[in-house]
């Protein structure tokens, strides 16, 4: 959960002690040092990346994007459903994704015998309220682990702390080698049945039966047709070992008998590649379990034992882009493109109850103000990045790093001492409930179970930023338009016919933004963070807008990054300009014209283009229709003179005609036929 170039504490794990992040200071610094010079990547975050492609403009288009989730709106806690006081701001976010974990430790109690009371009880009122749900299984049960270590005893469920396991639940269950069917094959086919002493395969092959749509639940409930589980994440962040104490290879395995069970189960599930951390240990986590698949002869078959890949990002908003990029390359290597998640995002906040309101420099914290604007800033360089699903991590601050019941009254002076100045871990987009019976922790905020500023800015991104396309990325403001001091990332909304376009500073410094418009009456809504907005009318052409410095230095393994920009500005206006498009060819030809054209146009992005042909002075008419191509052989003849314009469409149905060429076809003389004789 926390920078990949660091090892990492997460929300989702259970630790001990007041002052998590303060302890891992203290315990890792060295670490810290060696590891924050991380990979070539990193390092390379301030300078144009070697292909400066991956900045400019996109190859591909991807399809429209993203949609959003938020982390434990609710989760398995009880008999008792979560409030609906929980569900209704949950649904205020504009999210329609839940995420929470089915632990296979809390379910299987013994042998095949399996209680699903909480999990029914979550269940079935996430889909009453009308929410998707991504279910995570994890948490090997003692009895079927293949390693043991020290456990941390824990009440199950733990309030308010709802994804934790301890060391044994992190193991390699018994069994997971073994075939996933009876008849000694991992091959799906007409009448499959579990083999059961793969104990993994029959308790994820009795989940996805129990909750799919047609499934136990759904026909003891009377569920309409579709309603139910359909997207199943395997396991949590696989790649740091708090989680997962086995090989990359027994992952591989996991995932691979997860998904053959479960498609056995429901062939329309969905399998999710559990969201990876990112830890700078084993950052080519997912390569390496690929290339496991590649070796594996039914991996193709088998979409690589996976549907959708997940990762997670806190603290630092670019690499946001940087891990949905890098799982697009992984992907890409092998021909491959698959929905990736970015089903983990966000950064506690400092300046609030439970704090540390005393360190405003607490490491990988930000201040409330600061974490609105990583929201944006996470949710712009994601879907850039082609994410297609967006979470944040997470509703409520619930127990953040703690156990549950973990508690301290607000601190209203400080001392500088760690021990009497507590702090906790204040991930939420609401405060606590101020009631421990309710919040399981941290229920002394005065101002219980009200949003944080990282709500406005959630409620802006699904609001305005939905159904987008990336269009292109510019660093200006200096001397290098791959490396300035202010970012932009542009997008066009196709049902708004809109360019949307985020920015802001990159650095410490307020920057002053010059943007063209790409509307005809310059006129365009900007929007900010905590949802005020304003209406600008270009001045020549141009908007100007001034970004507010970047803040935020909490990133210990670099003192001088801003892992944090400066308040991010979107910029939304309507794009009714033309393109501008060019067509060129040569002065002289034979039998045959080599064409070439190009279009650029940065307020929706080419459509296609029409090539249009004159012949002898003749009128203009259609050669080439509607074509996404940028270069054509026209057949001519010889001893005429012809001539090309085209035509360009933008995606906002824009068009303008190119500035005509002409090109003259010669009549050959004999002499030139003739073989060229020498003695």
């Amino acid at each position: 959960m926390l920078p990949s170039l660091v090892p990492q504490l997460d929300s989702c794990k259970q630790k001990d002690g007041k002052r998590p992040f303060l302890l891992l200071l203290l315990a890792f610094g060295l670490v810290f040092f060696v590891l924050g010079r991380g990979s070539a990547a990193e390092t390379a975050v301030n300078a144009a990346p070697a292909d400066a492609t991956d900045w400019r403009m996109p190859e591909a288009v991807p399809s429209s994007q993203p949609a959003y989730g938020v982390n434990f709106i609710s989760w398995a806690k009880g008999l008792t459903p979560v409030s609906q006081t929980r569900y209704d701001h949950g649904k205020a976010t504009g999210a329609t994704w839940n995420r929470w974990p089915l632990y296979w430790n809390q379910i299987e109690q013994a042998d095949n015998v399996f209680s699903w009371a909480y999990q029914d009880v979550a269940v079935h009122n996430d889909l009453q309220q009308g929410l998707r749900l991504d279910a995570i299984l994890l948490g090997t049960p003692s009895f079927y682990t293949t390693s043991s270590g020290p456990t941390r005893t824990l009440p199950r469920p733990v309030p308010g702390h709802p994804l934790s396991i301890d060391a044994v639940q992190a193991a390699t269950p018994q069994g997971l080698y073994q075939p996933v069917f009876t008849d000694g094959s991992n091959i799906l086919g007409p009448g499959k049945q579990i083999n059961s002493a793969n104990r993994w395969a029959r308790f994820v092959f009795t989940a996805v039966s129990r909750y799919k749509p047609g499934g136990i639940l759904a026909q003891a409930n009377g569920w309409p047709a579709g309603q139910g589980v359909t997207h199943w994440e395997i396991w949590n962040e696989p790649d740091l070992t708090a989680f997962w104490d086995g090989t990359t290879a027994d992952y591989a395995q996991l995932l691979k008998v997860a998904y053959l069970a479960a498609k056995l189960a429901d062939p329309n599930a969905q399998i999710i590649f559990g969201g990876l951390a990112n830890d700078s240990a084993k950052l080519t986590f997912y390569n390496d379990v690929m290339t496991i698949y590649d070796g594996d002869a039914n991996a193709a078959t088998y979409a690589y034992y996976h549907d959708i890949l997940a990762t997670h990002n806190y603290l630092y908003a670019w690499r946001s882009w940087y891990h949905v990029w890098r799982a697009q390359n992984t992907l890409a290597a092998r021909g491959l493109s698959k929905p990736i998640w970015l089903n983990e995002s966000g950064v506690p906040v400092w300046d609030d109850y439970p704090g540390p309101v005393c360190e405003a420099t607490s490491p990988f914290r930000a201040s409330m103000s600061e974490q609105a604007d990583f929201i944006i800033q996470s949710a712009f360089y994601a879907t850039y990045a082609g994410a297609d699903n967006i979470f944040f991590f997470q509703l409520y601050d619930d127990c953040g790093n703690q156990p549950g019941g973990t508690n301290f009254t607000p601190v209203t002076s400080c001392t500088g001492d760690p021990l009497l100045d507590p702090g906790g871990d204040a991930f939420g987009l609401f405060r606590n409930v101020s009631s421990a019976a309710v919040s399981g922790c941290y229920w002394e905020h005065p101002n219980g179970d009200t949003p944080r500023p990282g709500f406005t800015a959630f409620q802006l991104l699904t609001t305005h930023f939905t159904d987008v396309t990336p269009l292109w990325r510019l660093r200006p403001g200096g001397s290098d338009p791959a490396n300035g001091p202010q970012e932009w990332i542009a997008f066009y909304q196709p049902e708004t016919t809109s360019r949307i376009l985020g920015l802001w500073a990159r650095f410490g410094a307020a920057e002053t933004a010059v943007i063209p418009t790409t509307n005809a009456n310059g006129s365009a809504l900007l929007l900010w963070p905590d949802g005020t907005s304003q209406t600008l009318t270009a001045t020549d052409g141009f908007f100007t807008v001034t970004l507010p410095p970047a803040t935020n230095k909490n990133a210990i393994w670099d003192p001088t990054l801003y892992p944090i920009g400066g308040r991010p500005a979107i910029l939304i206006e309507q794009d009714t300009l033309p393109p501008t498009v060019s067509v060129s060819g040569p002065g002289l030809a034979t039998t045959q014209i080599e064409l070439t054209w190009s279009g650029s146009d940065d307020g929706s992005g080419m459509g296609t283009y029409d090539v249009l042909v004159s012949v002898n002075g003749g009128s203009f008419v259609p050669w080439l229709a509607g074509s996404t191509a940028v270069s054509a052989i026209y057949p001519s003849e010889l001893g005429h003179s012809y001539q090309f314009t085209v035509v360009g469409h933008d995606r906002a149905g824009n068009q303008v005609s190119s500035t005509p060429i002409t090109v003259v076809t010669i009549e050959l003389t004999e002499k030139l036929y003739l073989p060229i004789i020498t003695q």
